[in-house]
């Protein structure tokens, strides 16, 4: 078999062509320029003008505040003070740092708040402002029911035997002497029940014609009324229904006309005694 060469003509192959490299600057070159200076530039004035801007508007409304808060023309013509009664109004005004003409914006309401709030005879106060010249302060103060000694001193207590402040030259107030046995502990919570049982009128005699208060270490409370000359004893354990029967005791003697004559009343042991004079 013979072998002929084929006749079909070979397609040549294209040649490849090489890869073109670009040369890119290296990071040692440094830093390229910006392709647009003109916009840097005008960034830059934008910049610098917002904050001239801002400047000026911030001076602007310093200056105004500093003018709304000093002038006359908001200048306080009433100061309204309610519910103080063991502050007078002066010294309601000298704590909180007020007086009249003073401009009411330059008041800062809450600075008044919390220098009032610091005096150990109020006990809440609220300060509302009204434009363009008054100021209203209302208290809630402590009210004393006992005097205390601590230390030799006497001290306002409340309703529940916590101190207020040390009595003062000057202070005039007649109230009974609280004196709690240093064993029994914490009893505000029965000194604070009976002080409300008493201010409601639910006993035959009041807190204010006690001369003191006593809790004894033997688990008695001991009142003495000073104007009758009569002392009143009852225990702690169920002081309710002692109260309740020294009550009873009370009304049936004063129906007998027999009152002037009562030395002590006690109530212990589920009994009720009284011993005359």
């Amino acid at each position: 078999m013979n072998l002929r060469p084929s006749t079909t003509p070979r397609r040549s192959q294209p040649a490849r062509k090489a890869p073109v490299r670009l040369n890119r600057p290296r990071k040692e070159d440094g830093p390229s320029l910006p392709l647009n200076p003109g916009g840097a530039l005008k960034g830059l004035m934008f910049f610098l003008a917002s904050v001239l801007v801002l400047g000026v508007l911030g001076t602007g409304l310093i200056y105004s505040y500093r003018l709304i808060t000093t002038t006359p023309a908001l200048g306080l013509t009433e100061i309204s003070v309610s519910g103080n009664q063991r502050l007078a109004y002066g010294q309601v005004l000298e704590i909180a740092g007020l007086r009249l003409g003073q401009n009411s914006l330059g008041v800062n309401v809450t600075r008044v708040e919390a220098a009032l709030s610091q005096n150990p005879w109020v006990e809440f106060v609220t300060v509302r402002r009204e434009l363009p010249d008054k100021l209203f302060i209302t208290l809630v103060e402590r009210q004393p029911s006992f005097w205390v000694r601590q230390d030799g001193q006497l001290y306002f207590a409340d309703g529940e035997g916590k101190v207020i402040t040390q009595l003062s030259p000057g202070d005039s107030a007649s109230l009974p002497l609280l004196e709690v046995a240093p064993e029994l502990g914490d009893r505000r919570e029965v000194v604070a029940a009976m002080v409300a049982r008493m201010n409601r009128q639910a006993l035959p005699f009041a807190l204010g014609q006690m001369a003191w208060v006593k809790f004894t270490a033997a688990g008695q409370v001991e009142l003495y009324l000073d104007a009758l000359k009569i002392r009143v004893r009852a225990e702690l354990t169920d002081w309710e229904t002692h109260f309740d029967r020294i009550e009873t005791v009370w009304r049936d003697l004063r129906l007998r006309g027999e009152t002037g004559h009562v030395a002590t009343i006690e109530a212990s042991g589920g009994k009720i005694s009284v011993e005359k004079r």
